[in-house]
């Protein structure tokens, strides 16, 4: 007698693979004996059952990467594998604007989704992926000067002046409303190798020279442009990806009753919705 074949209970489908109920046990069993356990909601409540929903997005997302990554033919490049561990190879603050590279910032979350900014983050071929997918997102010339006119204020260097007190213990710095009253005013109203004091500030008379003045103003065009365009393009290359994953995820992945994504309204657990 032949015996019967046991079913897999399964979460979801991402074309042909499945993600079984005993990958999404196993997976939020790592989160539970990690060092975040006693941060992680009771796993009978509404919020441990939106978690495990939660943990089959990363899950499928993982396996759509994967997919896709196979199918235009990607090996990851920049570090190991392994989904959860970070070994990117680019610093932050690089071209990227540390968008392409591993490092998971709040802002990157916020722009493209808590979970394809920590697949991306995690999984070096995830980042292989967005390379590929987004090598032709560019900012236009125009876009990047529009946002240095419309934003003056954040390419201004205010004023500093470099201080010392009497004795030559050095103040570093000093830039306008740092410092307040009298003492302030002194400052800024000296000439470079100026002493000026006593005068009255914090804790009592002072008497300081101020050594070097850096003048303020406008940082010129030209001088911030390649920050900007780094910056803008990155944003543009997160939306991009995103955008694209989100069609891929619409033609490939089924997900099963009972592990609908956590702001799904159909199942009773919602909390919240997009």
């Amino acid at each position: 007698m032949t015996a019967p074949t046991a079913t897999v209970a399964v979460a979801a489908e991402v074309g042909a693979r499945v993600i079984p109920v005993a990958q999404v046990d196993a997976r939020e069993a790592e989160l539970r004996a990690g060092p975040l356990a006693a941060r992680l909601p009771h796993p009978h409540g509404a919020e441990g059952r939106n978690l495990r929903r939660w943990l089959v997005q990363v899950l499928v997302t993982e396996a759509l990467v994967e997919q896709e990554a196979t199918a235009l033919g990607l090996l990851a490049t920049d570090g190991g594998s392994r989904p959860g561990t970070e070994e990117s190879g680019r610093p932050p603050g690089s071209a990227d604007g540390g968008s392409r590279s591993g490092a998971l910032t709040l802002a990157a979350a916020l722009r493209t989704g808590g979970v394809v900014a920590a697949v991306t983050a995690s999984m070096p071929l995830a980042r292989e992926l967005r390379r590929a997918v987004t090598a032709g997102v560019a900012v236009p010339e125009e876009e990047v000067r529009d946002y240095y006119d419309r934003n003056l204020d954040r390419f201004t260097r205010p004023e500093a002046r470099h201080v010392s007190r009497a004795g030559g213990s050095s103040l570093g710095p000093v830039r306008r409303g740092e410092l307040t009253g009298d003492l302030e005013a002194a400052i800024f109203s000296a000439t470079e190798g100026e002493t000026v004091g006593p005068v009255m500030g914090p804790g009592g008379p002072w008497t300081v020279r101020v050594d070097r003045i850096e003048p303020g103003g406008l940082r010129p065009y030209e001088s911030v442009r390649d920050e900007i365009a780094a910056e803008l393009t990155a944003v543009a290359i997160e939306q991009a990806f995103s955008a694209w994953l989100d069609r891929r995820y619409a033609e490939q992945v089924r997900l099963r009753p009972g592990f609908e994504h956590p702001a799904d309204p159909h199942h009773a657990d919602a909390t919240h919705h997009h």
